[in-house]
C-alpha cells in the first residue's frame, strides 16, 4: 500500500492571531487528509456547506526524518524542506463544529484546502527561523504580514511537540500557524502568498460554488 504523507496543523501559535480569534495563545493540533494538499496552488474548489472562508498564511515544514519524543535539536534536524502555504478555513462551518464540540476536520480538510509554494532546503534557516517573513495579498492588497519570530513554539519546537503524540515519518507536512490579519476570501479573488526570505511565491483562486 502506497504511503501518503500525514498533514499536521497547529493553531494559536501566534499570539496576535489567537487574540483576534478570542483565544489564548495555547497551541492546538489538528490533522487533515493528504488530499487537502495543493502543491503550486491553482484553482481551489469552494468547500461544501460553507459560506465564509478565511485565509491563513503559514510557514510549512516537510520532514526528512521522523520519530517520537524528539528533542528540539533532533526536531530541527528532521526538518528537510520549507515553504509558504495557505490554510484555507471554512470559518462558519468551524464555528458550528466548535459549538457542538465536534472536530474541525470538515472545516480544515476539504479538497485542496492547503495550497503550498515550491519547496526550498531548510538547512540555511536552522538556528535563524525568526528571520522568515510571511505575506499574503488578495487582488494586490496586502492582508497579512508577519515573521516566524512571533511563533510560539518555534518550528523545531512545533515538530518536537507533535512527536509527543504522533509517530512522525519522512515526508510528513506541518502547517505551523498564522500571524494576525486573517480574513475572508471571496470566489474568484487571487491570493498570492510569499516569503522574501525563502524566495517563494505562489497564487491560488477559490472557484465559485456550484
Amino acid at each position: 500500500m502506497e504511503r501518503h504523507p500525514s498533514v499536521y496543523g497547529l493553531g494559536r501559535t501566534y499570539p496576535g492571531h489567537a487574540a483576534e480569534m478570542g483565544a489564548a495563545p495555547d497551541p492546538v493540533v489538528f490533522v487533515v487528509p493528504w488530499t487537502s494538499l495543493a502543491p503550486g496552488g491553482g484553482e481551489i474548489p469552494w468547500p461544501p456547506g460553507a459560506d465564509l472562508v478565511h485565509h491563513e498564511v503559514e510557514l510549512v515544514l516537510v520532514l526528512g526524518t521522523g520519530g517520537r519524543n524528539l528533542d528540539p535539536a533532533a526536531a530541527e534536524e528532521a526538518i528537510a524542506e520549507v515553504t509558504v502555504g495557505i490554510d484555507l478555513t471554512a470559518r462558519d462551518l468551524q464555528a458550528r463544529l466548535k459549538e457542538r464540540g465536534h472536530p474541525w476536520a470538515r472545516a480544515k480538510g476539504f479538497p485542496r484546502a492547503c495550497p503550498t509554494g515550491p519547496l526550498v532546503p531548510a538547512a540555511p534557516f536552522r538556528g535563524r527561523w525568526g528571520g522568515i517573513d510571511l505575506r499574503l495579498a488578495i487582488d494586490g492588497e496586502v492582508r497579512q504580514e508577519g515573521t516566524v519570530a512571533d511563533m510560539r513554539p518555534d518550528p523545531p519546537g512545533a515538530v518536537a511537540l507533535l512527536s509527543r503524540w504522533f509517530e512522525l515519518a519522512p515526508g510528513d507536512v506541518v502547517f505551523t500557524g498564522t500571524p494576525a490579519g486573517v480574513g475572508p476570501v471571496r470566489p474568484g479573488e487571487r491570493l498570492v502568498a510569499s516569503s522574501r526570505a525563502l524566495g517563494v511565491e505562489f497564487a491560488c483562486t477559490l472557484v465559485p460554488p456550484p
